[in-house]
């Protein structure tokens, strides 16, 4: 799912079709003010799913000689640190501070949830599997009918979202404990 197909379905849900279409074909001004505005909403809306809603997940092993893991030294941007083990999947007790963890030495596991960084038009989004694009179309449209001062317009695009968000969770694959039998 790329940022454009996003804000293809969203101008064409806000009746932006012709403009958008108009800066796609021949880069009209006003069509780059309205693609550039979606954008921007799409930014907004993949932060607030992966913060608040559907957390982006991403596990890196590093190696440490002090057990100090900086945050600087994990691929993503991690918002809030979930687990970490050691290279054979045991628990490690581990120590938050402002600038890195504090865990044991040696190779550690560490899985975090981390922050979106800002797309472009071309790039692709980072929810591939559990958010669809209409769910993001929804989330773009109600943000932009925000910016433009159009109420109403807002609170029924954010309704339709706030739906496809929970139908998101219920899709999302759940673990399931065995029935014990008692003899």
């Amino acid at each position: 799912m790329t940022v454009k197909e996003i804000i293809v379905k969203a101008a064409e849900l806000l009746g932006l079709s012709d403009l958008v279409e108009g800066y796609f074909s021949s880069g009209s001004e006003d069509g780059k003010k309205a693609v550039d505005a979606l954008v921007g909403c799409y930014n907004l809306v993949e932060s607030e799913l992966a913060i608040d809603y559907l957390p982006l997940v991403c596990e890196d092993e590093v190696k440490t000689d002090t057990g100090a893991v900086y945050f600087t030294k994990l691929r993503k941007n991690a918002s809030r640190i979930l687990s970490v083990c050691d290279q054979n999947g045991n628990a490690v007790e581990w120590k938050l501070f402002p600038e890195y963890i504090l865990a044991q030495a040696g190779k550690l596991v560490v899985r975090y949830a981390y922050a979106p960084t800002e797309k472009n038009l071309d790039d692709d989004g980072e929810y591939q599997s559990v958010a669809s694009v209409r769910l993001f179309a929804y989330g773009v449209a109600a943000e932009y009918c925000l910016i433009a001062g159009l109420y109403e317009e807002s609170a029924v695009w954010e309704n339709k979202y706030r739906a496809a968000i929970q139908a998101a969770y219920k899709a999302k694959p759940s673990k399931v404990m065995k029935a014990r039998r008692w003899v």
